[in-house]
């Protein structure tokens, strides 16, 4: 059956932006950082900094990474500094009762700004070596760079990779727990552990709409996590609000089972 992903997408979005209670000045000013959020050049730090976040914001709650902000950054303050840290550092950064003491994203951290480092003296800038695998150019070329990614730097996994990928602006989203709920109920992927198809679909979701593929991230996600705006959750999701009850299987299991 073809997928007819504008639909799908324009339901979600209407939903989303009916359930927000704002008006559509006040949902566009509130998304709008998302539907601009492109490629571009960055400085070796920059990239520095979007590398050291992720490994933090990775399985744990964005509002304890956002309240720990400061203190990463007075801790690692730029990658030619953080490159040098050895054990006395490292104690010291272990020491600090404000810091997240997560010793495996802590050394990470150090070993990334190490790598970069080499990469930055090897090609001239991170950028240089981001822009040899020409990742804009296909899709196999992307899919390059996230390998080559996951394969040198520390806590770029097999998600949090797409992760920098999409924050960097390249037509990746991150296939975390909600996307794959949302489009494993919607017959878009099978398994969880298609991350893959689950890029994959994003792209499409990206190119039948024309719309960049961190606002197709940013608004499925807030679709799917629990908060004012939710629908699609783990537990107890509001099907009576949502106007793709028709193609999701979730909710046909619910009606199979009289649980709805």
């Amino acid at each position: 059956m073809e997928i007819n992903y504008i639909e799908i997408f324009d339901i979600i979005e209407k939903t989303l932006k009916q359930k927000s209670g704002l008006s559509n000045q006040q949902f566009a000013d509130k998304y709008s950082s998302f539907r601009n959020l492109t490629f571009k050049n960055r400085t070796d730090d920059e990239y520095f900094n979007i590398i050291k976040l992720i490994i933090f914001y990775s399985g744990f709650k964005a509002n304890i990474v956002n309240n720990k902000t400061d203190i990463i950054n007075k801790f690692f303050p730029d990658y030619k500094t953080v490159s040098f840290f050895g054990d006395n550092e490292l104690t010291a950064i272990l020491s600090d009762d404000k810091m997240i003491k997560n010793r495996r994203k802590i050394i990470a951290t150090i070993n990334n700004a190490k790598t970069l480092k080499s990469l930055v003296k090897q090609y001239g800038s991170f950028q240089s070596y981001i822009d040899s695998f020409s990742p804009r150019d296909s899709f196999e070329n992307l899919m390059l760079l996230k390998e080559e990614l996951e394969f040198r730097f520390d806590y770029l996994g097999d998600i949090t990779v797409y992760h920098f990928l999409t924050d960097i602006g390249l037509d990746a989203l991150k296939p975390d727990r909600v996307l794959i709920r949302i489009f494993q109920r919607l017959g878009l992927i099978e398994s969880e552990k298609q991350l893959l198809k689950t890029v994959i679909q994003g792209r499409k979701f990206a190119a039948a709409t024309g719309h960049s593929i961190r606002y197709i991230d940013i608004i499925f996600v807030r679709y799917g996590q629990q908060g004012k705006e939710g629908i699609c959750f783990t537990k107890n999701p509001k099907c009576k609000l949502c106007g793709l009850t028709e193609k999701c299987n979730f909710y046909k299991q619910l009606v199979d089972n009289n649980e709805i």
